[in-house]
């Protein structure tokens, strides 16, 4: 008996590949190229990248191009590049003559940019030993690995010098990026806002050499980044153990220069971020620079609790329940604090709240920190809501900050370190901070319209997975996209999209 398909249709299905046909199912994508090319990424890269040796396949130029052409495609890791490898027509839309590097030759690069040395087999590993049977997951004997590496005690970590040129080259990105950026983008009201924090990368295995226990028993690194609106400006990859407190000075330092060329001498400045940074080693460096700073105080909720307590109920003022967070009540103040060994006092706003099942009296505390006074907030603000609500409410837009950590940790695959070697990865952050803050110009420069600000894997799909040949012709290429397959709004958009990214 014939077997029959799931469906009766008048057609059957076959498929086959025609040698003649040469197409490109990412054609869209040169609306990347052709955002890089306005800003001149290749012109940071000759600037502040060192050259490779003469004899190697892939310069630098080439290899950090095609790992960030890779990036904003989709790629992840050391294997980022392997898209416009196996996409020959893709490769030439990026200007790669040579096609893309294979991962061996991105990881080359990567130790290039971190001033480490290939390693040698004999050197970093070791016979593993014996080791006990086991069965896979069909029921076979599992190969063990013959040989192990040998993890160092200190990490190896990137070069001073070369670190200073990653550093300077996220540093350039973000100055080209935040000027194609709508001021208002970087904007909070009066202020243009820095917003620092510092997320735990989850590592899995016992190969990478700066990995640390956390609180949950995962082994972690850690990644610190300080932004101007959307734009990183600094970043470091450190080992799980690192101290946000306490490595946050050296970003801000790093930053100040680039903040202060991009807001202007009279440009206020105001700081964001949580509590892990309401410390006097931070909050003196913020004052050198002269920006103003809400930090979250509840790494002092117990003293500052006491304090609260003892306010006299003359100072709360009600600010009203909250269905949302099921506040049937809540209250705000503010008092001056000294905390132990600082130089100078900081205000604290307190705020307080019940829950819609608790009992009168039962409350919640939170607090933050700061030196702004009523005179430096918007005055239709403070007016209508009061200095202590207004600082909460301020606060508060940290939360549309965080994100911005999506781009980078979500769409681009920065949650998952791509070396066991920290000098490796951490030259692979830098140039993941570059590719977050090209994304940044298109979601919130490129789109049109109410497509502003789409999240990026959302863009890939609309914008750069649309089928399209190439047209040699002289010193142009030419993409031509399948206008069949595609409707009229969103060639619409496309074009639109195209022409602002020329003008950037």
């Amino acid at each position: 008996m014939k077997s029959q398909g799931d469906t009766r249709r008048p057609r059957s299905v076959k498929a086959e590949f025609d040698p003649r046909f040469a197409a490109t199912a990412r054609g869209g994508a040169v609306l990347a190229e052709k955002t890089m090319r306005s800003l001149r990424v290749r012109r940071w890269i000759g600037e502040h990248l060192p050259p490779r040796r003469p004899a190697a396949e892939y310069q630098t130029a080439d290899g950090v191009y095609a790992l960030l052409a890779g990036l904003l495609l989709g790629g992840k890791g050391e294997q980022a590049a392997q898209a416009l490898r196996e996409d020959k027509l893709a490769a030439e839309i990026f200007g790669l003559e040579k096609g893309a590097p294979s991962a061996s030759t991105v990881y080359r690069v990567l130790c290039d940019l971190a001033g480490l040395p290939e390693r040698k087999r004999e050197d970093h590993y070791a016979a593993s030993g014996r080791t006990l049977p086991a069965l896979d997951m069909l029921g076979g004997l599992r190969r063990t690995p013959r040989r192990r590496r040998i993890v160092p005690e200190a990490p190896e970590a990137a070069t001073p010098e070369s670190r200073a040129a990653l550093d300077a080259f996220v540093a350039a990105s973000a100055k080209s990026c935040a000027q194609a950026l709508p001021r208002k983008m970087l904007r909070l009201r009066d202020w243009y806002v820095v917003f620092g924090d510092g997320t735990d990368l989850e590592v899995d295995g016992n190969c990478f050499d700066a990995a640390h226990v956390g609180r949950g028993g995962e082994k972690l690194l850690r990644w610190l980044t300080l932004m101007l609106g959307p734009v990183t400006v600094a970043e470091a990859l450190l080992p799980g153990d690192a101290d946000e407190g306490l490595e946050l000075p050296a970003l801000l330092e790093q930053a100040g220069g680039c903040v202060r060329e991009l807001v202007g001498l009279n440009g206020r400045v105001l700081a964001l971020m949580d509590a892990a940074y309401f410390e006097r080693q931070v909050i003196e460096p913020l004052g050198v620079l002269k920006w103003d700073f809400i930090i979250g105080a509840n790494q002092q909720r117990d003293v500052l609790t006491r304090l609260a307590e003892a306010q006299p109920a003359v100072v709360w003022s009600a600010s009203g329940a909250d269905a949302r967070r099921r506040w049937a009540e809540s209250q705000v103040c503010c008092f001056t604090h000294l905390p132990g060994g600082w130089d100078a006092p900081v205000t604290v706003v307190a705020r307080r709240w019940r829950f819609t099942d608790e009992f009168p009296g039962m409350w919640h505390y939170a607090f933050v920190g700061t030196r702004l006074g009523p005179e430096d907030l918007p005055p239709g603000l403070l007016k209508k809501h009061g200095y202590c609500s207004a600082i909460w409410m301020l606060y508060g837009a940290k939360q549309g900050r965080e994100n911005h950590y999506k781009t980078p940790l979500l769409d681009f695959g920065l949650h998952h370190p791509p070396s066991g070697r920290l000098g490796v990865s951490q030259a692979f952050y830098a140039l993941g901070a570059v590719a977050s803050n090209l994304a940044m110009v298109l979601r919130y420069r490129v789109l049109p319209g109410a497509e502003r600000g789409m999240r990026f894997w959302r863009l890939r799909e609309r914008y750069f997975q649309i089928a399209g040949y190439l047209v040699r012709g002289g010193r142009t290429l030419t993409v031509r996209l399948s206008g069949v397959c595609v409707d009229a709004l969103r060639q619409t958009l496309w074009r639109r999209s195209f022409a602002c990214a020329g003008r950037l």
